[in-house]
C-alpha cells in the first residue's frame, strides 16, 4: 500500500483544519518516559525530605556499629596451684583454772551476837543436842519447857522460847521419870481420870502414858472449866505428864515438834528456874 504524502505545513487537512503535524512513535514514547522520570524525582525529593534525616541517621548507627572493632575476650588470670604446707602439731601446756574459794556462811545458830544460855549449853554438852537443829528441855526443878529453834529468827529471843509447865505431883505419888528421847504422834484431845485435855504429844510410858498436853478441863455447860492453872510454872500438879497452858499447847501443836528431841531433866528440888 503506497504511503499517503505529509502535506506541507501549515497545509489544511482533509476536514479544512490546520494542525500539528503528527509525531512519530519514537519521539512519543520518549515524551511519556521523560515525564515519568520528571514526576519520579519530585516523588523522590519529597520522600527524602521527609525521611531522609531519619534513615541517614539510622544508615549512619548501622555503619558506625558494623565498623566497630569486636571486644576482644579478657584472658583469665594463671592462678597458682597452692601448695599444702606440712602441719606441724604443737603441744600447749594446759593452765588450769583456780577453783574459787567458797565463802563460809556463818551457822545460823551462832549468826548472833547473843550467846546461848548457860542451861542450855549443859544441856548441848551432856547428851550431845545440835545446837544448830531443834530440841526441847524440860525443868523439873522451874517447872519450864524451854525450846530451841536457830531458824526461828535471827535475835537469841526468837530463837528461844520458855514455857510454864506443871509436872507429876509427887507428893500425890506421882511422878515424871527423867527422860530422853524424840516426840512422839499426835493424839489431840483425849479424857482421863474425869477430865479432858487437848493438843496431847505422846512422849514415852511410865505406869501410863507421858504425854505433853494442854491444862486438862471439865465441861460444864458445854463450856471448858480448866483446873489448876495457876500450878503452871509454879509446882507440879499432874499425875506425870507435862502441862502447858492452853494458849501455849496450840502455839506447840503449829510448831509441829513430832520427831524433834526432847530432854526431860531430873528433879533435884532446887527452885532456881532455867537460865
Amino acid at each position: 500500500m503506497k504511503p499517503e504524502p505529509m502535506a506541507p505545513p501549515g497545509a489544511k487537512n482533509k476536514r479544512g483544519d490546520r494542525g500539528m503535524a503528527p509525531l512519530p512513535g519514537s519521539r512519543r514514547a520518549g515524551l511519556v518516559l521523560l515525564l515519568a522520570l520528571v514526576l519520579l524525582a519530585t516523588l523522590s525529593a519529597t520522600t527524602w525530605a521527609a525521611w531522609g534525616t531519619k534513615l541517614r541517621s539510622n544508615w549512619l548507627a548501622g555503619l558506625e556499629a558494623r565498623t566497630t572493632a569486636t571486644p576482644t575476650r579478657t584472658p583469665r588470670p594463671n592462678t597458682e596451684t597452692p601448695t599444702i604446707a606440712a602441719l606441724v602439731p604443737v603441744v600447749v601446756a594446759f593452765t588450769p583454772t583456780p577453783v574459787p574459794v567458797a565463802t563460809a556462811i556463818p551457822s545460823k545458830a551462832t549468826s548472833t551476837s547473843e550467846p546461848m544460855p548457860p542451861d542450855l549449853v549443859a544441856v548441848v554438852q551432856r547428851y550431845g543436842m545440835d545446837p544448830a537443829r531443834r530440841f526441847i528441855a524440860v525443868s523439873q526443878d522451874a517447872q519450864q519447857m524451854t525450846i530451841w529453834d536457830p531458824n526461828a529468827g535471827v535475835t537469841l529471843s526468837d530463837k528461844l522460847r520458855r514455857l510454864p509447865i506443871s509436872t507429876g505431883d509427887e507428893s500425890r505419888g506421882f511422878r515424871t521419870p527423867a527422860w530422853y528421847g524424840l516426840v512422839g504422834r499426835f493424839w489431840g484431845t483425849f479424857n482421863a481420870f474425869g477430865v479432858f485435855a487437848d493438843e496431847g504429844w505422846y512422849l514415852y510410858e511410865d505406869n501410863g502414858s507421858i504425854l505433853i498436853h494442854g491444862a486438862p478441863y471439865k465441861l460444864i455447860d458445854g463450856q471448858k472449866v480448866y483446873q489448876e492453872l495457876d500450878a503452871l510454872g509454879n509446882y507440879p500438879a499432874s499425875r506425870g505428864c507435862i502441862r502447858l497452858t492452853p494458849e501455849d499447847a496450840r502455839w506447840f501443836t503449829r510448831w509441829d515438834p513430832q520427831g524433834v528431841p526432847l530432854v526431860v531433866l531430873p528433879r533435884t528440888r532446887i527452885s532456881t528456874p532455867l537460865g
